[in-house]
Protein backbone atom coordinates (compact mmCIF):
# COMPACT_ATOMS: atom_id res chain seq x y z
CA UNK A 1 0.00 0.00 0.00
CA UNK A 2 2.89 2.36 0.73
CA UNK A 3 4.29 1.87 -2.77
CA UNK A 4 0.84 2.26 -4.36
CA UNK A 5 0.37 5.53 -2.51
CA UNK A 6 3.82 6.59 -3.70
CA UNK A 7 2.91 5.82 -7.32
CA UNK A 8 -0.35 7.79 -7.16
CA UNK A 9 1.64 10.85 -6.06
CA UNK A 10 4.52 10.68 -8.50
CA UNK A 11 2.59 9.89 -11.71
CA UNK A 12 0.77 13.25 -11.31
CA UNK A 13 4.09 14.87 -10.49
CA UNK A 14 5.50 13.56 -13.78
CA UNK A 15 2.51 15.03 -15.63
CA UNK A 16 3.14 18.36 -13.91
CA UNK A 17 6.86 18.30 -14.77
CA UNK A 18 6.08 18.48 -18.49
CA UNK A 19 2.68 20.18 -18.51
CA UNK A 20 3.60 23.16 -16.32
CA UNK A 21 6.64 24.38 -18.33
CA UNK A 22 4.77 23.53 -21.55
CA UNK A 23 1.94 25.86 -20.54
CA UNK A 24 4.42 28.62 -19.69
CA UNK A 25 6.90 28.29 -22.56
CA UNK A 26 4.80 26.93 -25.44
CA UNK A 27 1.17 27.94 -24.79
CA UNK A 28 1.85 31.39 -23.31
CA UNK A 29 5.15 31.91 -25.24
CA UNK A 30 6.95 33.44 -22.24
CA UNK A 31 10.65 34.37 -22.37
CA UNK A 32 13.57 32.71 -20.57
CA UNK A 33 13.33 34.83 -17.42
CA UNK A 34 9.58 34.21 -17.11
CA UNK A 35 10.05 30.44 -17.52
CA UNK A 36 12.74 30.46 -14.83
CA UNK A 37 10.54 32.55 -12.51
CA UNK A 38 7.58 30.19 -13.00
CA UNK A 39 9.68 27.12 -12.22
CA UNK A 40 11.07 28.96 -9.19
CA UNK A 41 7.49 29.59 -7.99
CA UNK A 42 6.77 25.87 -8.21
CA UNK A 43 9.87 24.98 -6.17
CA UNK A 44 10.23 28.04 -3.89
CA UNK A 45 7.76 26.89 -1.19
CA UNK A 46 10.30 24.22 -0.27
CA UNK A 47 12.46 26.97 1.19
CA UNK A 48 9.67 27.99 3.56
CA UNK A 49 7.69 24.87 4.33
CA UNK A 50 9.96 21.80 4.18
CA UNK A 51 11.39 22.38 7.69
CA UNK A 52 7.87 22.95 9.05
CA UNK A 53 6.65 19.83 7.22
CA UNK A 54 9.44 17.78 8.81
CA UNK A 55 8.64 19.13 12.26
CA UNK A 56 4.92 18.39 11.87
CA UNK A 57 5.71 14.83 10.72
CA UNK A 58 8.09 14.26 13.68
CA UNK A 59 5.33 15.27 16.10
CA UNK A 60 2.17 13.93 14.41
CA UNK A 61 0.70 10.81 12.84
CA UNK A 62 2.47 10.60 9.48
CA UNK A 63 -0.17 8.37 7.86
CA UNK A 64 -3.07 10.69 8.69
CA UNK A 65 -1.07 13.72 7.60
CA UNK A 66 -0.19 12.12 4.27
CA UNK A 67 -3.87 11.32 3.66
CA UNK A 68 -4.76 15.00 4.09
CA UNK A 69 -1.96 16.08 1.76
CA UNK A 70 -3.25 13.77 -0.99
CA UNK A 71 -6.68 15.39 -0.72
CA UNK A 72 -5.28 18.91 -0.77
CA UNK A 73 -2.88 18.25 -3.67
CA UNK A 74 -5.83 17.26 -5.91
CA UNK A 75 -7.36 20.75 -5.61
CA UNK A 76 -4.89 22.89 -7.69
CA UNK A 77 -5.12 20.79 -10.91
CA UNK A 78 -8.92 20.73 -10.64
CA UNK A 79 -8.99 24.52 -10.21
CA UNK A 80 -6.61 25.02 -13.15
CA UNK A 81 -8.73 22.70 -15.31
CA UNK A 82 -11.81 24.78 -14.48
CA UNK A 83 -10.03 28.00 -15.45
CA UNK A 84 -8.71 26.50 -18.70
CA UNK A 85 -12.19 25.24 -19.56
CA UNK A 86 -13.38 28.85 -19.23
CA UNK A 87 -10.50 30.15 -21.37
CA UNK A 88 -8.84 32.17 -18.59
CA UNK A 89 -5.25 30.88 -18.62
CA UNK A 90 -2.69 33.55 -17.65
CA UNK A 91 0.87 33.78 -16.38
CA UNK A 92 -0.12 35.08 -12.88
CA UNK A 93 -2.51 32.15 -12.58
CA UNK A 94 0.28 29.66 -13.29
CA UNK A 95 2.49 31.40 -10.72
CA UNK A 96 -0.30 31.00 -8.15
CA UNK A 97 -0.72 27.35 -9.14
CA UNK A 98 3.01 26.75 -8.68
CA UNK A 99 3.09 28.37 -5.24
CA UNK A 100 0.07 26.42 -3.94
CA UNK A 101 1.11 23.04 -5.38
CA UNK A 102 4.70 23.52 -4.20
CA UNK A 103 3.55 24.38 -0.67
CA UNK A 104 1.47 21.21 -0.30
CA UNK A 105 4.27 19.08 -1.73
CA UNK A 106 6.75 20.56 0.75
CA UNK A 107 4.67 19.18 3.65
CA UNK A 108 4.11 15.77 2.03
CA UNK A 109 7.74 14.92 1.17
CA UNK A 110 9.22 14.59 4.70
CA UNK A 111 6.01 12.95 5.93
CA UNK A 112 6.32 10.18 3.33
CA UNK A 113 10.04 9.76 4.06
CA UNK A 114 9.31 9.43 7.79
CA UNK A 115 6.90 6.55 7.05
CA UNK A 116 9.38 4.55 4.96
CA UNK A 117 11.55 3.12 7.78
CA UNK A 118 8.37 2.05 9.60
CA UNK A 119 7.16 0.11 6.54
CA UNK A 120 10.57 -1.39 5.62
CA UNK A 121 11.45 -4.87 6.95
CA UNK A 122 14.18 -5.08 9.55
CA UNK A 123 17.60 -4.81 7.94
CA UNK A 124 16.05 -3.93 4.58
CA UNK A 125 16.12 -0.14 4.67
CA UNK A 126 18.73 0.37 1.89
CA UNK A 127 16.73 -1.89 -0.45
CA UNK A 128 13.47 -0.18 0.56
CA UNK A 129 14.96 3.24 -0.20
CA UNK A 130 16.17 2.04 -3.60
CA UNK A 131 12.80 0.47 -4.45
CA UNK A 132 10.89 3.57 -3.34
CA UNK A 133 13.22 5.75 -5.39
CA UNK A 134 12.80 3.50 -8.44
CA UNK A 135 9.02 3.60 -8.11
CA UNK A 136 9.14 7.36 -7.62
CA UNK A 137 11.07 7.79 -10.85
CA UNK A 138 8.91 5.16 -12.60
CA UNK A 139 5.78 7.07 -11.64
CA UNK A 140 7.30 10.29 -12.93
CA UNK A 141 8.25 8.53 -16.16
CA UNK A 142 4.68 7.31 -16.68
CA UNK A 143 3.37 10.78 -15.95
CA UNK A 144 5.83 12.31 -18.43
CA UNK A 145 4.68 9.83 -21.09
CA UNK A 146 1.07 10.87 -20.45
CA UNK A 147 2.01 14.56 -20.64
CA UNK A 148 3.66 14.04 -24.04
CA UNK A 149 0.11 13.90 -25.47
CA UNK A 150 -0.58 17.52 -24.48
CA UNK A 151 -0.13 18.76 -28.06
CA UNK A 152 -2.73 16.24 -29.28
CA UNK A 153 -5.37 16.23 -26.55
CA UNK A 154 -4.74 19.48 -24.70
CA UNK A 155 -4.15 20.05 -20.98
CA UNK A 156 -7.67 19.41 -19.63
CA UNK A 157 -7.63 15.56 -19.71
CA UNK A 158 -4.17 15.55 -18.15
CA UNK A 159 -5.21 17.83 -15.29
CA UNK A 160 -8.24 15.64 -14.57
CA UNK A 161 -6.04 12.52 -14.62
CA UNK A 162 -3.63 14.30 -12.26
CA UNK A 163 -6.36 14.96 -9.70
CA UNK A 164 -8.03 11.54 -10.07
CA UNK A 165 -4.81 9.65 -9.31
CA UNK A 166 -4.19 11.70 -6.18
CA UNK A 167 -7.70 10.93 -4.94
CA UNK A 168 -7.12 7.24 -5.71
CA UNK A 169 -3.98 7.43 -3.58
CA UNK A 170 -6.12 8.37 -0.60
CA UNK A 171 -7.49 4.81 -0.59
CA UNK A 172 -3.97 3.34 -0.46
CA UNK A 173 -2.75 5.68 2.29
CA UNK A 174 -5.90 5.06 4.35
CA UNK A 175 -5.06 1.32 4.46
CA UNK A 176 -1.54 1.81 5.81
CA UNK A 177 -0.95 0.94 9.48
CA UNK A 178 -0.39 3.79 11.88
CA UNK A 179 3.26 4.36 12.84
CA UNK A 180 4.26 3.83 16.49
CA UNK A 181 3.19 6.77 18.68
CA UNK A 182 5.83 9.32 19.56
CA UNK A 183 7.15 9.05 23.13
CA UNK A 184 5.87 11.78 25.48
CA UNK A 185 8.18 14.77 25.40
CA UNK A 186 8.19 18.50 25.83
CA UNK A 187 8.24 20.19 22.46
CA UNK A 188 10.35 23.33 22.10
CA UNK A 189 9.36 26.14 19.75
CA UNK A 190 9.51 25.90 15.97
CA UNK A 191 12.88 27.57 15.40
CA UNK A 192 14.54 25.67 18.23
CA UNK A 193 13.16 22.38 16.87
CA UNK A 194 14.40 23.18 13.37
CA UNK A 195 17.73 24.23 14.86
CA UNK A 196 18.00 20.85 16.59
CA UNK A 197 17.69 19.12 13.21
CA UNK A 198 20.35 21.37 11.68
CA UNK A 199 22.62 20.75 14.67
CA UNK A 200 22.28 16.97 14.36
CA UNK A 201 23.14 17.20 10.65
CA UNK A 202 26.12 19.51 11.23
CA UNK A 203 27.58 17.19 13.90
CA UNK A 204 27.34 14.12 11.67
CA UNK A 205 30.46 13.46 9.60
CA UNK A 206 28.31 11.52 7.13
CA UNK A 207 25.24 13.72 6.78
CA UNK A 208 26.60 17.25 6.27
CA UNK A 209 28.75 16.57 3.17
CA UNK A 210 25.83 14.69 1.59
CA UNK A 211 23.49 17.60 2.30
CA UNK A 212 25.98 20.13 0.92
CA UNK A 213 26.44 18.21 -2.33
CA UNK A 214 22.68 17.88 -2.70
CA UNK A 215 22.32 21.63 -2.22
CA UNK A 216 24.75 22.03 -5.11
CA UNK A 217 22.70 19.54 -7.15
CA UNK A 218 19.57 21.59 -6.46
CA UNK A 219 21.14 24.90 -7.50
CA UNK A 220 23.44 23.85 -10.35
CA UNK A 221 21.59 20.82 -11.80
CA UNK A 222 17.88 21.03 -10.94
CA UNK A 223 17.78 24.72 -11.87
CA UNK A 224 19.15 24.26 -15.41
CA UNK A 225 17.10 21.08 -15.88
CA UNK A 226 13.85 22.84 -14.99
CA UNK A 227 14.44 26.26 -16.55
CA UNK A 228 16.89 25.79 -19.43
CA UNK A 229 16.02 22.42 -20.98
CA UNK A 230 12.50 23.51 -22.04
CA UNK A 231 14.08 26.54 -23.74
CA UNK A 232 16.76 24.43 -25.46
CA UNK A 233 14.05 22.12 -26.80
CA UNK A 234 11.93 25.05 -27.97
CA UNK A 235 14.58 27.43 -29.34
CA UNK A 236 17.41 25.17 -30.51
CA UNK A 237 15.56 22.01 -31.56
CA UNK A 238 12.24 23.73 -32.40
CA UNK A 239 10.34 21.13 -30.42
CA UNK A 240 7.17 21.14 -28.34
CA UNK A 241 5.58 18.90 -25.68
CA UNK A 242 6.55 15.68 -27.50
CA UNK A 243 10.26 16.53 -27.71
CA UNK A 244 10.27 17.88 -24.16
CA UNK A 245 8.72 14.61 -22.99
CA UNK A 246 11.39 12.59 -24.85
CA UNK A 247 14.16 14.50 -23.05
CA UNK A 248 12.44 13.96 -19.70
CA UNK A 249 11.76 10.30 -20.46
CA UNK A 250 15.43 9.68 -21.23
CA UNK A 251 16.50 11.27 -17.95
CA UNK A 252 13.96 9.56 -15.72
CA UNK A 253 14.27 6.18 -17.44
CA UNK A 254 17.96 6.24 -16.57
CA UNK A 255 17.21 7.09 -12.94
CA UNK A 256 14.94 4.03 -12.78
CA UNK A 257 17.68 1.81 -14.23
CA UNK A 258 20.13 3.09 -11.60
CA UNK A 259 17.64 2.82 -8.72
CA UNK A 260 16.54 -0.72 -9.64
CA UNK A 261 20.17 -1.81 -9.98
CA UNK A 262 20.94 -0.53 -6.49
CA UNK A 263 17.81 -2.16 -5.08
CA UNK A 264 19.41 -5.50 -5.94
CA UNK A 265 22.92 -4.49 -4.85
CA UNK A 266 22.00 -2.32 -1.84
CA UNK A 267 23.82 -4.38 0.80
CA UNK A 268 26.98 -4.89 -1.24
CA UNK A 269 27.95 -1.22 -1.17
CA UNK A 270 29.19 0.54 1.92
CA UNK A 271 31.31 3.30 0.36
CA UNK A 272 28.22 5.31 -0.42
CA UNK A 273 29.99 8.67 -0.21
CA UNK A 274 32.35 7.64 -2.99
CA UNK A 275 29.42 6.63 -5.20
CA UNK A 276 27.70 9.97 -4.54
CA UNK A 277 30.86 11.92 -5.41
CA UNK A 278 31.38 10.11 -8.70
CA UNK A 279 27.70 10.31 -9.67
CA UNK A 280 27.53 14.06 -9.00
CA UNK A 281 30.73 14.57 -11.01
CA UNK A 282 29.07 12.92 -14.02
CA UNK A 283 26.61 15.80 -14.15
CA UNK A 284 29.35 18.38 -14.69
CA UNK A 285 30.62 16.50 -17.73
CA UNK A 286 27.10 16.15 -19.12
CA UNK A 287 26.28 19.85 -18.71
CA UNK A 288 29.49 20.87 -20.48
CA UNK A 289 28.69 18.46 -23.32
CA UNK A 290 25.09 19.71 -23.60
CA UNK A 291 26.31 23.30 -23.74
CA UNK A 292 27.77 22.50 -27.17
CA UNK A 293 24.14 22.05 -28.36
CA UNK A 294 24.73 18.75 -30.19
CA UNK A 295 22.21 16.94 -32.41
CA UNK A 296 18.89 16.13 -30.74
CA UNK A 297 19.55 12.35 -30.47
CA UNK A 298 22.89 13.04 -28.76
CA UNK A 299 21.23 15.60 -26.49
CA UNK A 300 18.71 12.93 -25.45
CA UNK A 301 21.54 10.42 -24.87
CA UNK A 302 23.37 12.91 -22.65
CA UNK A 303 20.22 13.31 -20.57
CA UNK A 304 20.12 9.52 -20.17
CA UNK A 305 23.69 9.53 -18.81
CA UNK A 306 22.79 12.45 -16.54
CA UNK A 307 19.82 10.45 -15.27
CA UNK A 308 22.06 7.49 -14.35
CA UNK A 309 24.11 9.82 -12.16
CA UNK A 310 20.95 11.31 -10.64
CA UNK A 311 19.57 7.86 -9.80
CA UNK A 312 22.77 6.90 -7.97
CA UNK A 313 22.95 10.25 -6.16
CA UNK A 314 19.32 10.12 -5.02
CA UNK A 315 19.31 6.52 -3.79
CA UNK A 316 22.64 6.68 -1.99
CA UNK A 317 22.09 10.14 -0.46
CA UNK A 318 18.67 9.19 0.88
CA UNK A 319 20.06 5.90 2.21
CA UNK A 320 22.85 7.66 4.09
CA UNK A 321 20.46 10.12 5.77
CA UNK A 322 17.82 7.45 6.54
CA UNK A 323 20.40 5.14 8.14
CA UNK A 324 22.37 7.73 10.10
CA UNK A 325 19.46 9.94 11.27
CA UNK A 326 18.07 9.19 14.75
CA UNK A 327 14.37 8.25 14.73
CA UNK A 328 13.45 11.30 16.83
CA UNK A 329 14.82 13.65 14.17
CA UNK A 330 14.41 11.59 10.98
CA UNK A 331 11.63 13.64 9.36
CA UNK A 332 13.44 16.90 10.09
CA UNK A 333 16.69 15.58 8.65
CA UNK A 334 14.89 14.23 5.58
CA UNK A 335 13.24 17.62 5.21
CA UNK A 336 16.71 19.20 5.28
CA UNK A 337 17.80 16.74 2.60
CA UNK A 338 14.81 17.65 0.43
CA UNK A 339 15.30 21.34 1.26
CA UNK A 340 18.84 21.23 -0.08
CA UNK A 341 17.75 19.37 -3.21
CA UNK A 342 14.37 21.01 -3.87
CA UNK A 343 15.05 24.34 -2.16
CA UNK A 344 18.14 24.88 -4.29
CA UNK A 345 16.00 24.32 -7.38
CA UNK A 346 14.18 27.68 -7.43
CA UNK A 347 17.45 29.50 -6.77
CA UNK A 348 19.05 27.65 -9.68
CA UNK A 349 16.01 28.10 -11.95
CA UNK A 350 15.94 31.86 -11.37
CA UNK A 351 19.72 32.13 -11.70
CA UNK A 352 19.99 30.12 -14.91
CA UNK A 353 16.91 31.78 -16.41
CA UNK A 354 18.58 35.15 -15.79
CA UNK A 355 21.91 33.95 -17.21
CA UNK A 356 20.13 32.63 -20.28
CA UNK A 357 18.29 35.90 -20.91
CA UNK A 358 21.57 37.84 -20.70
CA UNK A 359 24.22 35.54 -22.21
CA UNK A 360 22.28 32.74 -23.87
CA UNK A 361 21.66 29.02 -23.46
CA UNK A 362 25.27 27.84 -23.58
CA UNK A 363 26.56 30.09 -20.79
CA UNK A 364 23.53 29.15 -18.65
CA UNK A 365 24.72 25.52 -18.77
CA UNK A 366 28.49 26.06 -18.61
CA UNK A 367 28.61 28.28 -15.51
CA UNK A 368 26.60 25.89 -13.26
CA UNK A 369 28.84 23.02 -14.41
CA UNK A 370 31.98 24.94 -13.42
CA UNK A 371 30.47 25.97 -10.07
CA UNK A 372 29.56 22.35 -9.32
CA UNK A 373 33.10 21.19 -10.11
CA UNK A 374 34.40 23.68 -7.53
CA UNK A 375 31.90 22.55 -4.88
CA UNK A 376 32.76 18.87 -5.37
CA UNK A 377 36.44 19.67 -4.89
CA UNK A 378 35.80 21.66 -1.69
CA UNK A 379 33.59 18.93 -0.16
CA UNK A 380 36.10 16.19 -0.92
CA UNK A 381 38.92 18.22 0.62
CA UNK A 382 37.00 19.23 3.75
CA UNK A 383 35.24 15.95 4.60
CA UNK A 384 35.70 12.18 4.74
CA UNK A 385 33.06 11.64 2.05
CA UNK A 386 35.37 9.64 -0.24
CA UNK A 387 36.32 7.07 2.41
CA UNK A 388 33.25 6.95 4.71
CA UNK A 389 31.29 3.70 5.11
CA UNK A 390 27.55 3.63 5.84
CA UNK A 391 25.99 0.36 7.05
CA UNK A 392 22.53 -0.18 8.57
Amino acid sequence: MYLLGLATWFVPLGIQMVLFPWLVAVVLHMDAFAVGAAQAALMAPSLLFLPLGGLVADRGNARRLLLRYHLLYAVPPLALALVLWGGGLSYPLLIAYGLIAGSISAFAIPTRDALLPVMAPKGGLPRAVALATALQFGGQLLGIACASTADRFGPLPLLLLHASLLLLGCLAVARLPDPPPHPPAEHPGFWRSVGEGVSVAAKSDQIWPVLLLNLGVGIFYVGPFMAILPLVVRDNYHGSAGELAIVNLAFWAATIVAAVAFAGLARRFTLRGRLISLAVAVGTVVLVAMASLPSFPLFVALNFVWGLGAGITMTQSRTVVQIVAPATHRARLMSLFQLCLGGGGPIGALMTGTLCSIWGLQVAMLLPALAMMLLIGVVLLRSQLWSMRTVE
